[in-house]
């Protein structure tokens, strides 16, 4: 804890930020939410360091949901060896006989070089895919709220809940959506979203001229 909230003010920050979150995971305190928490540390070490300000968020977590499987690579490059070291005997019912057959500096001085290079890659992605991929879909998120709600009278919230459900589905308004909003919006709404939604994603990639690349 002491690392976790104080490391990030003078260590560079992806560095405390892998180096807590991974090390939380490896002392797995909890039955359930390790791998959560683990992952608020990582954004939380980033906050703390102040390289983020105004409330920004980098969606580290999103990329390393997208790398699931290099996540737990990286996990098992250190767990695998020290389970090892314990031998886990059942006695009865919920008893056991567990014995740690090692010294403590196997956890107190882990090697995080794995763990630091794979939050440096994770931070990569989320600033090159994932931030991009939101800063488009909240602009046309924007215009298709904006041009419906110049052409409908609607309320705010179902709006906003049918731009984002059209959208998510691609740019169409699926038959299970427009059932759960009928007769709560104009039926020509949906056609309309429909169509504003393809000529915006027309617009944000226009076809390129024949011959080039």
């Amino acid at each position: 804890m002491q690392f976790a909230n104080s490391a990030p003010q003078h260590v560079d920050p992806i560095v405390a930020a892998a180096v807590s979150s991974f090390g939380f995971v490896y002392i797995h305190p909890f039955m359930d939410g390790n791998g959560r928490l683990s992952r608020f540390l990582f954004h939380h070490a980033l906050c703390l360091s102040g390289q983020l300000t105004h409330g920004m968020l980098l969606p580290v977590s999103v990329a390393m949901k997208r790398n699931e499987e290099r996540y737990l690579e990286t996990l098992r490059n250190f767990s695998a060896k020290v389970r090892e070291r314990w031998s886990v005997r059942w006695i009865d019912g919920d008893e056991f006989d567990i014995r740690f057959n090692a010294d403590d500096t196997i956890y107190r001085y882990w090697d995080a070089t794995n763990a630091v290079e794979f939050g440096f890659q994770m931070a990569e992605q989320a600033l090159q895919v994932d931030l991009r991929q939101e800063t488009v879909f909240l602009m046309r998120y924007d215009r298709l709220h904006r041009a419906t709600d110049q052409r409908f009278d609607v309320r705010g919230d179902v709006l906003s809940e049918l731009v984002r459900f059209t959208l998510l589905n691609d740019g169409k308004v699926s038959k299970r959506r427009r059932e759960q909003y009928q007769g709560r919006v104009p039926d020509a709404l949906f056609d309309f979203l429909e169509e504003a939604a393809a000529r915006d994603k027309s617009d944000e990639n226009p076809a390129r001229p024949e011959g080039r690349h």
